[in-house]
This record gives C-alpha cells, structure tokens and sequence, in this order.
C-alpha cells in the first residue's frame, strides 16, 4: 500500500503551515486538521511503525518548503518544524529512531521521503543545532560521518577516488579530509577529473541558490551583506556560500590576473587577506579572487599582500598594484 503523498494535498498542507507560522493554529489541533486535509485518500489510514502517514507527509512537506540553512524560509519554517514536533511525539520518536542515517543521506542527497538540503559543512551544523531544536536526540557530525562510512557502496567510491563524492564530503566534512582523500589530492584536480560540465555538488546549490535569488531582482551585494551577517555554528568560519557570491560579484576572474591584464585560466579561489588563523575576518572584504596559480604564489611568498591606508597593496617581482575597498566589494 501507498503512504499519504503530500504533493496531493499541498493546498490544504499549506494553509496549516501558514496557521502555524501567523501563530493561529492551536498546536493540539495540528494532527487532527492533517487528518482532515488527507480524509479522501485512501491511505489516510496507512501507519508506518506507529506513525500516521499523514504526519509524515506533512513533515516532508515542511522539509521540502525549508530546503536547507542558505535558503531564506528556512529559519521560518525550521521553527514551525519545531512546533509540529512537539505535537507529534510519536514522530518523533520514529525520526530519533536511526537519525545519523537520515542525516547521511541528506548530505549524499539520496533519494529520501525526509529530505533537508546539505551542501557544506556552515548547513550541517545549522541542520544540527536545530535537529535539538526541534525535540530530536541530539547528533554530532562524527555520528553523520561514521553512518554514511558505513554504507559500503560509500566506501568503495571514496577507494575508487570518485571525484564528485569526495568534493561533497570535504565541503561538509572539512576536519575529516585525511579519510575522505588520504592521498591529499588537490582540490583542483579533484575538480577537473569530476569533469567540465557538472559542478561540485556544493557549487551546484550555491547556483541554484544565487540564480533563484536574481530571478526575485535580488541585488548580489545585498545577498553578501545579508551572508555577512549569518551566524555560523561555534566550530565554523568559514561561509563558502558567502565566498560563492562573492567570485560571482568578479564574474568569477582573478583579481591579480585582471591588474594585470591578463585572462584568467582555469577556477578561481577566495583567498583571506588577513588570515583567519590570525583572527581574520570571513568577510567580503577581507577576501580577494584569485585563480589558483596566484592563490599559491601568496603562500608561497612569491606575492604578498599588505593592507595599506585602507586599500590591498599586490607585490610581485614584476610590479606593484593597489585595490581600493570600492573596487573589491
């Protein structure tokens, strides 16, 4: 038998939701008018361990609204999440019941019922504070890593070094890279031998996410302002989605190459001017584009970098150049 789809019942789940939001629906009261928006199908009635299957409908439909952390309903709609949970607690207790396995494949994007949106490691520490938030045990991202560790076809793909996977699992799971790619292979050959025309899993969502906010006539320095403002997890500092919107402002072009006249070659990185190891800022403007052979330069010291009288001095052995604020925000 067939569960409860929410797609056909969309209408009337979204009249609950937004009775949960204006704060107008009595939370007692939100099982029963799921009931009754599913009363014609005829697998109202089916269970799943206990559970209605119109509550789980109705949970993958609020996943579905909310997306994921970079989205701009999510923080609205994670806390009518928050209420449907704490009125459901036979829900709940089906959720808690293998939870680092969902989490896991939220982050592998698997087909799923229960889907929240993961692309880096700033969404799942959000997606797991608020999994606490919600009424839910708590989990910790080693738990997520070892469940999706335990998927066999995972670890077989990460020996065979497919390169998408291990793009998408050092985007949210940084301090674990020495597992995910124990030879230390560089990221931007990772990048080329996932190939041209797909981007890294994490790229894709920032596109999607950006391309969504244009058609809405959003402005991109509003969007990076808006990010810069985001708090991130305690463990966090970097927002790779801040540093995504960023490259787009500079049309995805070194800035070094361009004060130089020259076309730059291959993806360009978010290089901090001041480092964030030496208390740097993970904003705007504390951040310069660079294709990836200058980004090695400036470490290697072959270029440096100085903040000088408000603007970013460039020093090479073949010149020097000066960028304002105005021309790098």
């Amino acid at each position: 038998m067939r569960d409860v789809r929410w797609q056909d019942h969309e209408p009337c789940f979204m009249e609950v939701l937004c009775a949960i939001r204006s704060e107008q629906a009595n939370p007692c009261d939100i099982p029963f008018a799921l009931k009754e928006c599913t009363k014609n199908s005829p697998y109202a009635k089916r269970e799943i361990l206990g559970v209605p299957s119109y509550l789980i409908a109705f949970l993958e439909f609020l996943f579905h609204k909310a997306q994921g952390p970079y989205s701009p309903d999510f923080e609205g709609i994670a806390g009518s999440i928050q209420t449907f949970f704490l009125n459901a607690p036979a829900l709940t207790t089906l959720i808690n019941h293998n939870a680092p396995d969902a989490l896991a494949n939220m982050v592998l994007n698997r087909r799923g019922r229960l889907k929240l949106l993961i692309s880096d490691q700033v969404e799942l520490g959000t997606i797991l504070e608020w999994w606490t938030r919600f009424g839910l045990i708590p989990v910790s991202q080693k738990e997520v890593f070892e469940a999706i560790l335990n998927k066999p076809t995972i670890r077989d793909r990460i020996r065979q070094g497919d390169p998408l996977l291990i793009l998408r699992l050092m985007d949210v799971f940084p301090g674990y890279t020495g597992i995910i790619n124990p030879k230390g292979v560089a990221r931007e050959a990772i990048v080329n031998a996932a190939g041209t025309i797909t981007r890294p899993p994490s790229e894709r969502r920032y596109h999607q996410l950006y391309a969504a906010y244009k058609r809405e006539g959003r402005n991109i320095r509003s969007l990076i302002r808006e990010e810069e403002q985001r708090i991130l997890p305690m463990q966090m500092r970097r927002n790779r989605f801040l540093a995504y919107l960023v490259k787009s402002l500079h049309e995805n072009t070194c800035q070094i190459c361009s004060l130089r006249g020259k076309k730059t070659e291959g993806p360009v990185e978010v290089h901090h001017i001041i480092p964030l190891s030496q208390q740097g800022k993970d904003r705007a403007d504390n951040m310069l584009v660079t294709c990836t052979t200058h980004h090695q330069a400036i470490h290697a010291g072959i270029i440096t970098i100085r903040v000088e009288d408000g603007g970013v001095k460039i020093i090479s052995a073949d010149g020097e150049w000066t960028l304002s604020p105005l021309a790098k925000i």
